[in-house]
């Protein structure tokens, strides 16, 4: 089944970071100029502004790295990666500025503030911190989920604190030479990061994850605190930001790695189960050179994700062909699995050789008996009589087939639409049937025809499916294939398949003396 994603709007959020990020670099440049043609400049403004604006483009760069992630799984765990990096590069240019406010000898008070802005910043990056590592180690437990809230409702009064110190400082204020000093209460910025490193430190050893994901976790904690203790009583070679960074390149090396990893043996295990999937549905054609009453073609163009759309074609006696059309629910190796063994046990009890609805019928029961994932299958199933044309068809909840009688038009056959097949046991399937003569078409397709999207205009539709197929209605099987994926491939232009187009056409011939 098809699910909309709008993958647009991510991939313009995504550049919209990566814009702020070099906007930020570059507005760092300019003050770094203008610090650089200073003429007192002290030297260790010197320092802070390199560093700084090596760490605001190196996390431009980890930036652009972060957009090339691939893992559904873990895009949650990637956004807060993010978050941390954008975090990360404002705190070097918040830096640089209170830098570039100390040396200039002048506003006391905006060099307050902005020393109060980096608590902010740094409130910020612990906070992202927690977020990232309870989604990409997978915290589990109820005291995980509870934390989880705790973390944001604690921040409140954290940035209420510095905000109030602002006014009547208590934690730290400008001394008369214009440094940052530390007063009386200052420890209480630090609560903060004392409360949740340590419940992320217990979290991760708790998790059930690798030993280099936890150490490179570990890193954000360690170097900071590293740098801090060795730090202390240098007031002017800042370089905590630049720690922070190293934390999150060995972050990026170890952990995106093993997800790399993960992805590769994931893609394996993809590119094996769309082998078999297409390796079990026919795809020799003609299909029967012997058998002149009928002709038939079908295709399966597979997205780059494994779904479960199949068709299928057999005879169950010299008299009697069976054409079958499916859509699994989901995608992934899981409905690869769930559409193999539905074709199975559909072919299974089609060659019983009873009817088309006790086809559905038999096969809805044997699913439901064993089906603890609740999937389901959407069905349309018919059984030609080839001596006379009568063609007996049920529909488990799968779209209408188009049929061209005579001289007329492709329409849609609207008929009797039953539940899809493993959805509720005990459903009896009802049929139809309707009696084709020499010439006469029908074609079967699974949704990823009708809802092919292209962007700012909507569906493909049954409407403009129904308006190709009548641009040629005389035209072989083959050729009306070829048609509808031509239209549809102009009409969603570059747009990425999402969904399996699967198609099948049958024209009847009429017996043959």
């Amino acid at each position: 089944m098809s699910i909309e994603i709008n993958e647009r709007r991510f991939k313009i959020n995504q550049w919209l970071v990566l814009a702020l990020l070099f906007l930020i670099a570059l507005v760092t440049s300019v003050l770094v100029m203008k610090m650089l043609y200073s003429d007192d400049m002290e030297p260790k403004a010197m320092y802070n502004a390199g560093v700084d604006i090596v760490g605001t483009f190196a996390c431009a760069i980890l930036c652009i790295g972060c957009f090339g992630e691939k893992d559904k799984e873990g895009a949650r765990a990637t956004l807060w990666f993010l978050a941390l990096i954008v975090a990360t590069s404002l705190s070097f240019h918040n830096n640089l500025v209170c830098w570039f406010i100390w040396d200039q000898g002048k506003l006391p008070k905006l060099y307050l503030a902005l020393n109060g802005l980096t608590k902010i910043f740094d409130f910020l990056l612990v906070l992202f911190f927690y977020k990232y590592a309870r989604n990409s180690l997978g915290f589990k437990g109820k005291f995980a989920k509870c934390f989880d809230r705790a973390a944001v409702l604690l921040l409140i009064p954290m940035v209420a604190l510095i905000i109030f110190n602002h006014f009547h400082p208590i934690c730290f204020d400008v001394n008369e030479e214009g440094l940052i000093e530390k007063l009386d209460l200052y420890s209480l910025v630090d609560i903060y990061m004392m409360i949740i490193a340590p419940v992320t430190i217990v979290l991760t050893v708790k998790s059930d994850v690798t030993q280099k994901q936890k150490i490179s976790t570990f890193s954000f904690i360690v170097i900071p605190i590293f740098h801090y203790a060795i730090a202390q009583g240098a007031h002017g070679y800042a370089t905590q930001y630049a720690s922070v960074l190293l934390a999150l390149i060995l972050m990026y090396c170890f952990i995106f790695n093993e997800r790399s990893k993960k992805l590769a043996a994931t893609k394996v295990e993809l590119d094996t189960a769309t082998t078999i999937q297409q390796a079990m549905m026919p795809h020799i054609f003609p299909a029967f050179p012997d058998r002149k009453e009928f002709d038939l073609y079908a295709s399966m163009d597979a997205a780059k994700e494994v779904g479960g759309d199949f068709y299928d074609y057999f005879l169950i006696d010299d008299d009697h062909l069976c054409l079958v059309m499916a859509d699994v629910s989901g995608k992934g190796v899981p409905a690869a699995l769930f559409m193999m063994a539905s074709k199975i046990i559909l072919q299974s009890c089609a060659m019983l050789g009873v009817s088309a609805g006790e086809i559905l019928t038999k096969t809805n029961t044997a699913i439901c008996s064993n089906n603890p994932e609740e999937m389901f299958v959407t069905v349309w199933l018919g059984i030609l009589e080839i001596s006379t044309g009568k063609l007996t068809y049920a529909n488990g909840g799968h779209e209408y087939p188009a049929l061209k009688i005579g001289g007329d038009k492709f329409k849609l056959l609207k008929g009797r639409h039953d539940l899809v097949v493993g959805g509720i046991d005990g459903i009896q399937y009802k049929e139809s049937s309707i009696t084709l003569k020499p010439g006469d078409k029908i074609f079967l397709y699974t949704d990823g025809v009708p809802e092919a999207t292209a962007p700012k205009i909507g569906l493909y539709g049954t409407d403009r499916m129904l308006d190709t197929l009548n641009q040629e209605p005389d035209a072989s099987p083959e050729k009306l294939l070829s048609n509808i994926r031509n239209s549809v491939d102009e009409y969603v232009g570059a747009t990425e398949q999402f969904d399996d187009l699967t198609m099948l056409c049958f024209e009847y011939k009429g017996p043959q003396a």
